[in-house]
């Protein structure tokens, strides 16, 4: 079997970052102790960055990307490229 190394034109990135939540029924106010604590990872393609944001795939072909994720910077805690 012959195998070759692929080439990536974009570079793979993992970012911790804290996510939003919606909440859309009613009920009281949480307390402070009952928010969630949103601290989510994201592992992919980095496609786009620009001032505010990251633009993140989990799929791509030339120019067409699937499964894409808006991170803003600001949400952002960590970031680290990931070697393939």
């Amino acid at each position: 079997m012959v195998t070759r190394k692929a080439k990536f034109p974009h570079r793979a990135i993992l970012v911790v970052w804290d996510d939003a939540e919606v909440s859309n029924d009613w009920q009281e106010v949480p307390k402070e102790e009952e928010l969630w604590q949103g601290t989510v990872y994201t592992l992919g393609f980095l496609v786009r960055e620009t001032e505010k944001y990251l633009l993140i795939a989990s799929t791509y072909d030339g120019n067409n990307t699937n499964a894409r994720t808006k991170i803003p910077k600001g949400m952002i805690v960590e970031r680290r490229d990931i070697k393939l």
